[in-house]
C-alpha cells in the first residue's frame, strides 16, 4: 500500500501545471475540457478575464500557460511581455485562427513556445504543452507550412511596440490618442506607423487598417 502511494504522488508530482485562459467562457470551458483529459496535466485555473494573468499565474505556480483562440494576437503579445517581465519561468502556448507570416514570426521571436493555428489537433496541443514545459518549441503543421511557403517574408515581423500600435490603429484611434495610451511622442508614432506600412506594404492609414483585417492582426 505505501509504495502504491509513494508511486502515485510520483505521477502527481511529474504533471504539468497549466492555467488556461480564453476571453470567450464557452471557448474557454471547451478547452478546459479537452486539456483535463491529458493525463500529463494538472490543470490549476482556467478564467476568461485577462486581468492579473501574471499574479494567478505566480500564485498557482503554473508551468505552462495557454491562450485560446479569442484573445487578439495584440493581447497575447502583452500578456507574454507580462509574464517575461516578471521573470516567471512559465512556458507559453498560443492557439490563434488565422495567422500570418508577419504575426507567426513576432509571437515566435517573442519566446512562444507552443503555436497553434486553427487545425491544430488535440495531440497537437498535448505535444505543445509538453514542450513549453520543458523549455522545448512546438509548431503544429499548418504554423510550419505557413513559415514553409512564406520563406521569402519570413524575416517580415512586427516587434511588440508596433503591435502595440496596430491594435489602436485598428480600432480608429488617431495618432495623438495613441501616444497618449502609449505613452509616447506623436513623432514616435508616426515613425512605428511608416515602418508598419512598409511591412505591410501600403501607403494610406485606410489601406492599413484593411489589411490588417484581412490578416486577422
Amino acid at each position: 500500500m505505501v509504495q502504491i502511494l509513494e508511486h502515485r504522488r510520483a505521477e502527481a508530482v511529474e504533471k504539468i501545471n497549466v492555467i488556461i485562459v480564453d476571453t470567450h467562457m464557452l471557448m474557454c470551458e471547451a478547452l478546459h475540457r479537452v486539456v483535463s483529459t491529458f493525463p500529463q496535466t494538472h490543470i490549476c485555473a482556467s478564467f476568461s478575464s485577462l486581468e492579473d494573468v501574471t499574479r494567478i499565474a505566480q500564485q498557482r505556480q503554473a508551468q505552462v500557460i495557454i491562450f485560446g483562440s479569442s484573445i487578439p494576437a495584440s493581447a497575447c503579445l502583452d500578456l507574454i511581455k507580462l509574464i517575461a517581465e516578471s521573470q516567471s519561468l512559465i512556458g507559453v502556448v498560443v492557439i490563434q485562427r488565422c495567422l500570418s507570416p508577419e504575426t507567426t514570426m513576432t509571437f515566435i521571436k517573442q519566446g512562444v513556445q507552443g503555436l497553434l493555428g486553427e487545425e491544430a489537433s488535440e495531440e497537437d496541443l498535448a505535444k505543445a504543452i509538453t514542450a513549453a514545459a520543458t523549455g522545448n518549441t512546438f509548431l503544429d503543421r499548418g504554423v510550419r507550412q505557413l513559415l514553409g511557403s512564406s520563406v521569402s517574408r519570413a524575416s517580415v515581423h512586427f516587434t511588440a511596440r508596433e503591435m502595440e500600435v496596430l491594435s489602436l490603429l485598428k480600432r480608429g484611434e488617431s495618432n495623438f490618442r495613441i501616444a497618449h495610451a502609449l505613452g509616447m511622442k506623436e513623432k514616435t508614432v508616426e515613425k512605428h506607423l511608416t515602418h508598419i506600412y512598409e511591412k505591410l506594404q501600403v501607403n494610406s492609414r485606410a489601406e492599413a487598417i484593411l489589411k490588417i483585417q484581412r490578416l486577422h492582426i
